[in-house]
Order: C-alpha cells, then sequence, then structure tokens
C-alpha cells in the first residue's frame, strides 16, 4: 500500500513539473528582416502565418521578384506562392509605371497605371482562382522600401495591406516582411 501511494504522488508531482507548451506568436515564426538577398518572404493572413513553399528560406518558383524598365516606366512585381497544383495561395506587389527607391513608403492603392497595388490570390482551376487587393480609400496599405541595391539586385523592406474580393469580404495581410534578389 505505502508503494502505490508513493508512485502516485511521484507521478502527480513529475506530471505538475512538466512544462506545458507555450502558444507561439505568429510573428515570431515569419523570416527575420535581412537586407542580404536572402531570399525570403513571410506575412501574416487574418493572423495566420504565410511562408511561400512552406518555409523560412525559399528555391524554386515559390518566390518570384522582377524590377525592370519597360515601354516608358518602371514595374515591379514580387510574389510568393504557397501550395502546388490546384492548391495554390499568393501574396504579390506589383507596380504599374511607378519607380521605387529606398527609405520610401509607398501607399498601396488600386491597380492603375503609376501605382502600387497588393494582392492575395489562389491559383489553380478557374473554378477555384479568387483574389483580394487593395482598393483605395477603404483597403489600402504600405509598402516601405528597406534596401534596393541595383548592383547586386537586391530589394528588401515590410508591407502591410487590407484587401478585398469581388464579394465584399476582407482579408487583413500584416507583418509582410522581403529580403530577395530580383531579375530586370
Amino acid at each position: 500500500m505505502k508503494n502505490i501511494l508513493l508512485l502516485t504522488i511521484s507521478f502527480f508531482l513529475l506530471s505538475s513539473s512538466c512544462k506545458k507548451n507555450k502558444p507561439t506568436n505568429p510573428v515570431d515564426q515569419l523570416p527575420p528582416e535581412t537586407q542580404t538577398g536572402a531570399n525570403t518572404f513571410g506575412c501574416l493572413i487574418n493572423g495566420e502565418v504565410f511562408k511561400p513553399g512552406g518555409g523560412a528560406q525559399l528555391t524554386g518558383g515559390s518566390l518570384s521578384c522582377n524590377y525592370q524598365f519597360l515601354n516608358g516606366g518602371y514595374y515591379f512585381r514580387l510574389s510568393g506562392v504557397k501550395g502546388s497544383g490546384n492548391n495554390q495561395t499568393a501574396v504579390g506587389l506589383f507596380t504599374d509605371s511607378l519607380k521605387i527607391r529606398e527609405n520610401l513608403i509607398l501607399s498601396l492603392d488600386s491597380a492603375s497605371k503609376g501605382s502600387i497595388y497588393g494582392s492575395y490570390f489562389g491559383l489553380g482551376s478557374s473554378q477555384q482562382d479568387w483574389s483580394y487587393r487593395t482598393r483605395k480609400p477603404i483597403y489600402t496599405g504600405e509598402l516601405l522600401i528597406k534596401k534596393l541595391d541595383s548592383i547586386n539586385q537586391i530589394v528588401s523592406g515590410t508591407f502591410w495591406f487590407d484587401g478585398v474580393n469581388g464579394g465584399g469580404q476582407k482579408v487583413e495581410i500584416r507583418e509582410g516582411r522581403f529580403d530577395v534578389r530580383y531579375t530586370k
């Protein structure tokens, strides 16, 4: 009887001393803010972590960035894609005839000439495609270019935006950060 009592007390003492898993802050799961061309991208979508390809370091087609001068205007296109096949989601920032530079805060607008906009969209079969975009004056955001190195083709910065779909549903993109090498 003494042994059973001793085992029971030992069990309760050991189980009460076990550490409980502390909930992780979603922001802590995003890639760090760097300016080295580390090819990282991440943000929170309605509070949930979004990282292309499911990891902090990216390879392949899950991250793409272009910054080039075409037809008399500068075009910046940055997108991160998560998933594959008919189950893909993407977050992107796009300019139309707008030059970017370091330490510049750009207000995200609608998709129009001379502006920049943010988008959260699904890719797949045409029945499954969907899109949320910034649309001023209510659904907007900001992009801050922290580094633009035209020699090494590195661009890094932070962003946030609110988007809306055709049905009026809203999405919140927060704590966005990227550090990528771009192509011309």
